[in-house]
């Protein structure tokens, strides 16, 4: 079974929900993210899915370089328009962090930086308080568990562009509460990029 890449054609530009035409979705429009655009490279269903659980979840390595792999193979489509400063990898709490032994967001920002040689911000440079796992809550308890977790430790340059970059999105809601805190500090646009685009579940 191959991984399944997205239809950006048919993906809202900003959450990356399916939508015909590939419009900005309606919830988008009615509360538009503080990031300019958001891409996501395959959808989260096997053999994907298993491959991220193994990175993730069970510490395996040797994931990495393939899931970067189909990262690169389906890029977003403003990256060579949009003008990227820097790159941060979506961070973990410090109580997360210690529980699985490592960050699997910066394994892939360092993989995708060592291509396209961008300058990657430093660990540390957000913090992020502990809350619980997104992947355990539904939509609105989402946007709720990640309000205000985040805080820029070290300031970034006037109207810099950065680009974030998770293995895994579904509402968008931490990528959107993460690009607040970065717009609130003076950087200009903020770029998402997710490895895989998960569904919602009911």
């Amino acid at each position: 079974m191959a991984a399944v890449f997205t239809d950006a054609a048919n993906s809202c530009p900003l959450c990356f929900r399916q939508i015909a035409g590939g419009a900005v979705c309606g919830a988008c429009q009615k509360k538009p993210p503080q990031y300019a655009r958001l891409w996501a490279s395959v959808y989260y269903q096997p053999p994907v899915s298993g491959m991220i659980h193994e990175f993730k979840h069970l510490a395996d390595s040797g994931m990495c370089r393939p899931l970067a792999a189909l990262m690169r193979r389906n890029a977003p489509d403003w990256l060579e328009t949009a003008r990227i400063d820097c790159v941060l990898a979506m961070p973990l709490s410090k109580e997360r962090r210690f529980y699985r032994g490592f960050n699997q967001s910066e394994a892939l920002t360092d993989a995708l930086a060592a291509h396209y040689g961008w300058r990657v911000l430093p660990r540390g440079t957000v913090v992020r308080k502990h809350t619980p796992p997104q992947s355990t809550l539904k939509s609105e308890a989402r946007r709720r568990n990640v309000k205000n977790i985040f805080e820029l430790k070290n300031p970034l340059e006037s109207n810099c562009n950065v680009l974030l970059i998770d293995d895994v999105t579904t509402t968008g809601a931490t990528f959107a509460e993460l690009a607040k805190t970065l717009k609130q500090s003076g950087v200009g646009q903020v770029y998402c990029w997710s490895l895989a685009r998960s569904q919602m579940k009911s």
